[in-house]
């Protein structure tokens, strides 16, 4: 199943603000396990402020679902200053690979 990987970036002077944010958005948009899961969160401090890898293997069928559901939680951080996110679809190594025609090794 395909990976949804969102990044996001924020300056550290608004760590308080998004961190707020994501209490409540949380709240708001709780995990939903029928469209798939979360796989890692990673977070780094970097010398533009945080960044922020969000993970999500999607199961089978619920792609559509659970990137209209993602795209939707990160909206409620448009507000605030800085914080940016990118979303992007990830397909698995077998995926991709059978895009060429060749088979998975065993």
């Amino acid at each position: 199943m395909p990976y949804i990987v969102a990044i996001n970036t924020y300056p550290s002077h608004k760590q308080n603000e998004v961190i707020k944010k994501y209490i409540e958005v949380t709240a708001k948009y709780p995990p939903n396990e029928d469209t798939g899961t979360v796989v890692a969160q990673p977070v780094a401090f970097t010398n533009n402020g945080f960044k922020v890898v969000s993970i999500w293997e999607t199961k089978k069928g619920k792609l559509e679902e659970a990137l209209t559901r993602i795209n939707t939680y990160f909206y409620e951080f448009k507000d605030i200053e800085g914080h940016e996110t990118d979303i992007k679809v990830w397909s698995t190594f077998p995926e991709a690979i059978s895009i060429a025609g060749i088979p998975t090794p065993e």
